[in-house]
């Protein structure tokens, strides 16, 4: 992981394959990582995928397993967030 600032002081983390979670007082939470292409992130025990502007929740197969839903998410009812 590497950990530098941005000219507005802002922490920018780059290399994050570990997740890190992210915790208020109150107790909520919000895991991200990087993979590859795109982010893994979890809030509130919701799972999600987010890549090339799409955000798109995963799904568990038959054993529990969580599936990210390749499909592109083009509608504001079935997608997290469209992209725009």
């Amino acid at each position: 992981m590497k950990i530098t600032t941005t000219e507005n002081n802002d922490i920018q983390l780059e290399e994050v394959f570990n997740g890190i979670i992210l915790k208020t007082a109150d107790g909520e939470e919000m895991a991200i990582c990087m993979r590859d292409s795109g982010f893994e992130f979890k809030y509130q025990g919701e799972m999600y995928f987010a890549k090339e502007g799409q955000v798109m929740p995963f799904h568990k197969s038959v054993r529990g397993n969580y599936l990210v839903d390749q499909t592109p998410q083009c509608d504001s009812d079935n997608a997290v967030s469209n992209g725009g």
